[in-house]
């Protein structure tokens, strides 16, 4: 009975315990300013990062004036190929989405503005 109790001490010690999983987070973008080639390549960027990273879910934090069509249209295609649920919040009280930045709120899944925007 000795024996028994001891090996099954010594097999329950070996036996691995599971790895916890990693904590769910947000990524946050933080867009302000005119919409151009280099808002598209830090929006992009920042998207294909998270995903990679294992985000559950992007902030799209928003203030522009808008800016150029062509900008606009890439990122747009980009919230819509994401793999996460991008959420659009305009932001801070005050801040605007005009013009372009109209429309990227339009393509995201959840979109939210604070109170004066």
């Amino acid at each position: 009975m000795a024996c028994l109790l001891l090996a099954l001490t010594a097999f329950a010690a070996d036996t691995p315990t599971p790895a916890q999983p990693a904590p769910a987070f947000a990524a946050r973008i933080d867009l302000r300013g005119p919409i151009g080639p280099a808002a598209t390549e830090y929006v992009d960027g920042t998207i294909q990062r998270a995903t990679t990273d294992g985000a559950s879910a992007i902030v799209l934090q928003m203030d522009t004036p808008g800016g150029l069509s062509a900008s606009m249209r890439q990122i747009i295609a980009g919230i819509l190929a994401a793999r996460v649920p991008i959420l659009c919040y305009v932001a801070p009280p005050g801040a605007r989405a005009a013009s372009a930045g109209t429309y990227i709120l339009y393509a995201c899944p959840i979109a939210a503005m604070a109170p004066a925007t």
